[in-house]
């Protein structure tokens, strides 16, 4: 029982899958394209009408309930904090402070990450453009370097606290391992077979496990500590990276039919998994008046908040996101050559994943593997 709690502490660390899978969904419409030999360009102001439409509407639901169930049982007191608060909120730009972070929901900080690493995406395609992977990748990660040191400046010259770990450019790279993930399914891109090998995945998440258990007793500045912290999300989002390669590889020879029952239920709650994001904490947190109190709290968790938490974000999904959502693009708006469709098919288990990716925006299924390699890693 211990031991499962032990795990369960470190369920955070999906973020980090979140994020590659966040990468790679966005990346694919654009990667998709490529392998049909179309040079297909990425309009701003058409992706952040599709985005905000399919994610901001059910984002604000979620933010006016809890705003109005804290209302109801704990009353507001409406100061310049709290319009501050909300303004940030609104604006998604509350991981920008410590106050506003966690304030109303603990989890929609990564929202606005999310936000924010879209409005990344084009600089993102454009140094990938021009300097391709390698180079991209670096920039990427000294993002990382950077805005720690930013922070650090920050504090030493004002006292003011700049939010690191809820930063966009703390996981630009993590991200960007996620575009690169589509398109090596795609073939646009070669990478080494090592990159789809589990067992290194493991061992780079189980690193990471080690160095986030490690840090709390180190000494903060020192440069090992400095050095444990920057590795340790990078890690995450590698390992996670290796995961998505190697079951979108696997599921090339899967199929329809022999695909694991396990795969096609995560699949299945990858439809309404943003709702799941944004209502899981509201059903915990009211979990109180609805779990059974003779029971050991690890069989309520299982047994009834977890379904519970299930079935409400299924309903929300149906009222408060699925009616915005947008309709299936039209073949003529996003040709594909008739080489990619009667390719070999594939159905990713992660399509309608989160962190505000849904199979409505993306056709994930059908996908073409066949088309040839246009550069190397």
């Amino acid at each position: 029982m211990r031991f499962i709690q032990f795990l369960a502490s470190f369920g955070y660390i999906g973020v980090f899958l979140f994020f590659v899978i966040s990468g790679f969904c966005i990346h694919l419409q654009w990667a998709k394209a490529r392998a049909a030999g179309q040079d297909h360009q990425v309009k701003f102001g058409a992706f952040w009408k599709r985005r905000l439409r399919r994610l901001y509407p059910p984002y604000l639901i979620a933010l006016v309930i809890f705003l109005g169930l804290t209302a109801a049982t704990a009353g507001i007191d409406v100061t310049h904090f709290f319009v501050y608060d909300v303004f940030m909120h609104v604006l998604m730009l509350h991981n920008l402070d410590p106050q506003t972070c966690y304030s109303i929901n603990g989890v929609f900080w990564t929202l606005a990450i999310e936000e924010q690493l879209y409005l990344a995406y084009f600089l993102l395609l454009f140094l990938r453009m021009r300097w391709g992977w390698g180079l991209t990748l670096i920039v990427c990660a000294l993002a990382r370097v950077g805005w720690f040191g930013f922070s650090h400046l920050v504090w030493l010259k004002s006292g003011i606290g700049v939010p690191v770990p809820e930063a966009a450019a703390s996981h630009w790279f993590t991200w960007a391992l996620g575009a690169i993930a589509v398109e090596a399914a795609f073939g646009l891109v070669k990478i080494p077979k090592w990159c789809r090998n589990i067992f290194l995945g493991a061992i780079a998440v189980i690193l990471a496990s080690i160095i986030s258990s490690a840090l709390p007793n180190m000494q903060k500045g020192t440069p090992v500590h400095t050095v444990g912290w920057l590795l340790m999300h990078p890690l995450w989002g590698f390992g996670f990276f290796v995961v998505v390669n190697r079951f979108v590889h696997a599921e090339q020879s899967w199929g329809e039919i022999s695909r694991p029952r396990l795969v096609a239920g995560f699949a299945a709650i990858g439809v309404f998994s943003y709702s799941l994001y944004l209502t899981h904490e509201l059903v915990i947190m009211q979990s109180w008046w609805f779990v059974f109190q003779g029971l050991p709290a690890m069989v309520n968790t299982f047994l009834v908040v977890t379904p519970a938490t299930i079935i409400f974000a299924w309903l929300y999904y149906l009222f408060c996101e699925k009616p915005y959502m947008r309709k299936p693009v039209p073949s003529s708006e996003f040709p594909v050559s008739s080489s990619t469709d009667t390719a070999a098919s594939t159905q990713f288990p992660i399509s309608g994943s989160e962190f505000p990716i849904a199979s409505s925006d993306f056709r994930v299924s059908g996908l073409s593997l066949e088309a040839p390699a246009e550069s190397e890693l």
